[in-house]
């Protein structure tokens, strides 16, 4: 039995603040507004939609507030 071996593309997740600079380590004070971007690459297959999740909740991006405190 001959075995190949599997090629998996792994997309690139990369979050950016609102100047489009990548977040690696960033605090803010308990409140505040912010504004983060979630950049996507190297997909295999593009997609019209992506679904988000903070735990077991879908997150709702139609909002001008994604609703999470």
């Amino acid at each position: 039995m001959d075995s190949y071996p599997y090629l998996f593309a792994v997309p690139k997740v990369e979050i950016v603040d609102e100047r489009g600079v990548a977040i690696v380590d960033k605090f803010y004070k308990a409140g505040s507004t912010i504004e983060l971007k979630c950049v996507i690459s190297q997909v295999p297959q593009l997609t019209s939609y992506v679904t988000w999740k903070h735990g077991q909740r879908m997150l709702n991006y139609d909002t001008s507030r994604g609703g999470i405190r």
